[in-house]
């Protein structure tokens, strides 16, 4: 690739990444802005009268403010935060992703192949699930065996 267009894709990334991380800021910025006096007075009914909370909601509600908005001009002025709170990002999306087909793979398919091949296995409960059935579907599983065995000799 030539060096300008390399040049020209990493700026685009790195729009695309300020734009994601600048629309973040702003959602959470949205929800510390969601909390109002209504929160406080029914704080006070349900833990009672002598409960107070208005200095604390204030400064909690501006001190919110003030780290999103520091948080967000610090971002903005450090490339090399972006990229690496992106990367950071990957990886916990990647092992999210893992962890749930691990999940998925011990939680379901281990299940349902220790029922196959026990209903394949145990005479008793080949009768009651497959009925007459059974050699014609062992045939059909020796049948594919073979198949693979004489796939993987040649």
């Amino acid at each position: 690739m030539l060096p300008s267009v390399e040049k020209r894709d990493s700026k685009l990334v790195r729009r695309r990444l300020f734009a994601s991380l600048v629309s973040s800021t702003d959602l959470i910025d949205s929800f510390a802005m969601t909390y109002d006096n209504n929160d406080q007075h029914w704080l006070q009914t349900v833990l009672g009268p002598t409960f107070t909370m208005s200095s604390v909601s204030s400064a909690s509600v501006d001190g919110t403010k003030t780290i999103v908005s520091s948080f967000r001009t610090w971002m903005q002025a450090h490339e090399e935060a972006q990229v690496m709170l992106a990367s950071v990002l990957v990886v916990l999306g990647m092992w999210w992703l893992v962890r749930t087909i691990m999940s998925l793979l011990i939680n379901i398919i281990c299940p349902i192949l220790v029922v196959f091949f026990a209903v394949m296995c145990i005479p008793q409960l080949r009768a009651p699930l497959l009925g007459q059935n059974y050699p014609l579907l062992a045939n059909l599983m020796r049948d594919i065996f073979l198949k693979m065995a004489e796939n993987m000799k040649t």
